[in-house]
């Protein structure tokens, strides 16, 4: 094979790695805090446009223009639900009848799971501390999983309960 072909598709892989470094890195990442339940969680500026906090300051929905959404939002402990109670009902009801959970994970404390709904993603993640739960998850179409598992990725490092003083 002459060299050039070599050259161009070594240009044209590199070039879809950039495209998707800049998908899961974008420019700006923000910080919603929510002071009522105490976390916080960072979010792309650039892709998921904050709504406004809930007017019980629950939490708060972001919108992106391709229609994905991220929902954060805590909750008190008030049904005595154990961490796999509300594990089992997230799954249920992000996966719907018609969906599946293809990946879960719970540890003492938190969990996470994924799975789809017809032509929607999702992505879950679970906080259990000081008797509340605080969650947040995100849904998006199949066909943008390059854009969003990457910021699914980062969404779950940068979730935290915060600390009571």
């Amino acid at each position: 094979m002459p060299p050039w072909p070599k050259i161009v598709l070594l240009a044209l892989a590199c070039g879809a790695l950039q495209s998707q470094e800049q998908a899961a890195g974008h420019d700006t990442w923000k910080v919603y805090t929510n002071v009522r339940f105490n976390y916080k969680i960072c979010y792309p500026d650039d892709l998921l446009i904050p709504q406004g906090e809930a007017a019980n300051s629950d939490g708060q929905t972001f919108l992106a223009k391709d229609g994905a959404k991220l929902l954060v939002f805590g909750r008190n402990n008030a049904l005595n639900q154990t961490l796999k109670n509300a594990l089992d009902d997230t799954a249920a009801r992000l996966a719907g009848r018609s969906g599946k959970v293809t990946y879960k994970v719970m540890k003492p404390g938190w969990f996470v799971l994924s799975g789809q709904d017809r032509e929607t993603m999702f992505y879950a993640k679970m906080l259990y501390a000081d008797d509340q739960f605080k969650s947040f998850e995100l849904t998006y179409g199949s066909s943008q999983s390059a854009i969003y598992k990457p910021v699914a990725g980062r969404l779950t490092g940068c979730f935290a309960s915060l600390t009571r003083r």
